[in-house]
């Protein structure tokens, strides 16, 4: 046991140094490629694979907006970690002038590695791992992109998407003529690099999409007489939509199959947790509305600053799943309004959240040290008449109706009225020997727990 804490925590520690060493080279060193974001310095997975989805998506925006279509190429890398040439990364890694100290460290950690199979009380006879980076580690994904890291970069005009083993090929032209030819000398100059270095790619699993703007869902694929991308022979197929780095991408960049996925994806957690969450369950308020923070909104709104500026009305169906659970969660009567909800239970509306977070990260950008990336942003963002949305349009759009609400909700709350007086005659009240008045009731913070009775006159009921 101490000798696997021993080796865990040893690992940790090469990662950090060897992160540090490629974040410095990749600051004065050009051979280190800015398209691979895992090199980028102050960064964690969880921001760095939508950063990069979001230079796609700009790319192909910017496209929209000069009446050009943009074709994509996403290649599918069979078992990538498990394909790793030992000798190969030792190569790269000294190509890449490591330090020889924490060379011969990763040389010993990936080599002489066994292996055994276990059924039930036989177990067969152990085997030496003659290739790939162990699973799990911390390690693994910073080894597997410098084992990409010399991956050719195309010369003409074709850009490189790169995430550890998500790699894309995308380019933006008038037409075909000129966009196929020139695409497809970048796939197979890919395609010569990975079979030099051992890595597999499937074209079955791997697809093209044409980007075209339209209003409206568009049933064919491509146009008629498209031409064919091949990875040396097989063909690679044309796809509606693909899935890179978490995010659907159709070829509207509409985002309603990304946002029915993730609604589809929260709703499970959702029933799984029902039993938490529901009017019957002893935990408070408080820690239901934590539980679902972590748990099931981030299911929702991860990767919000490529898909925030998709239609409202697509994003409301997220919007539905958050008032379900205000309601579950609180118990509250079908006569409670939803921003009454969101204001006891302290949430944010989810367009709201999307905005706040796509703002965080557009004032965090400008200064980002991947100079991709900050091209990728710095553009005036459309008007709001204008045809086209980019991810800078959520920055400026007004509140929808339910994030009025919650606003007027909050600041009827800092001056409420007592409870019992007809708001639409605030001349008439019916407070009725009631002495309980809505500040008590924002001191408890419960709003809404009281019952209805009978009219006394029009526009007047008791409380009690």
């Amino acid at each position: 046991m101490r000798s696997k804490v021993h080796a865990s925590s040893t690992m940790v520690v090469v990662n950090w140094l060897l992160k540090s060493h490629s974040s410095y080279s990749h600051l004065h060193d050009p051979t280190l490629p800015p398209s691979d974001f895992l090199f980028l310095p102050k960064s964690s997975a969880t921001t760095i694979e939508p950063q990069q989805a979001l230079r796609l998506v700009e790319h192909i925006s910017e496209g929209f907006k000069r009446k050009r279509k943009t074709v994509a190429v996403f290649f599918d890398v069979a078992k990538a970690f498990d394909k790793v040439w030992h000798a190969s990364q030792i190569y790269k890694l000294h190509q890449q002038q490591v330090p020889d100290r924490l060379v011969f460290i990763i040389q010993h950690y990936l080599t002489n590695r066994q292996f055994s199979f276990r059924h039930e009380k036989s177990t067969s006879a152990k085997r030496l791992i003659r290739a790939g980076v162990p699973q799990g580690s911390t390690l693994s994904p910073l080894l597997y992109s410098a084992y990409t890291n010399d991956i050719p970069r195309p010369q003409t005009g074709v850009q490189l998407a790169l995430f550890a083993d998500d790699t894309a090929l995308y380019l933006s032209g008038s037409n075909f003529r000129i966009i196929t030819p020139r695409l497809q000398k970048a796939v197979d100059e890919l395609t010569r690099w990975f079979q030099t270095w051992r890595i597999e790619v499937n074209p079955e699993k791997s697809a093209v999409i044409f980007f075209n703007y339209s209003s409206i869902k568009k049933k064919e694929v491509i146009p008629y007489n498209s031409p064919t991308f091949r990875i040396n022979k097989p063909p690679i197929p044309w796809h509606h939509k693909y899935k890179y780095l978490g995010i659907t991408l159709d070829k509207h960049l509409h985002f309603k199959d990304h946002i029915k996925r993730v609604r589809q994806n929260a709703q499970l957690y959702l029933s799984r947790l029902s039993g938490m969450i529901s009017k019957k369950s002893k935990m408070s308020l408080r820690n239901k509305c934590t539980l679902y923070k972590v748990c099931i909104r981030p299911v929702m709104t991860d990767a919000e600053l490529v898909f925030g500026h998709a239609d409202p009305k697509a994003l409301y169906q997220l919007q539905i799943l958050q008032n379900n659970f205000c309601r579950r969660a609180s118990g509250a009567p079908w006569y409670v309004r939803n921003d009454t909800l969101h204001r006891d239970l302290e949430l944010l509306t989810i367009s709201k959240y999307m905005q706040d977070m796509s703002k965080k990260f557009f004032d965090t950008a400008a200064n980002h040290p991947n100079p991709l990336l900050q091209s990728a942003v710095s553009y005036e963002p459309p008007p709001s008449h204008h045809f086209i949305r980019r991810p800078r349009n959520v920055l400026s759009d007004p509140p929808d109706e339910l994030i009025a609400e919650v606003e007027r909700a909050i600041r009827r709350r800092r001056h409420p009225m007592p409870i019992g007086r007809d708001r639409r005659n605030p001349q008439n009240s019916n407070l009725l020997g009631l002495r309980t008045t809505a500040n008590q009731q924002a001191a408890s913070g419960v709003f809404w727990s009281v019952k209805i009775g009978h009219p006394t006159h029009a526009g007047a009921w008791i409380v009690y």
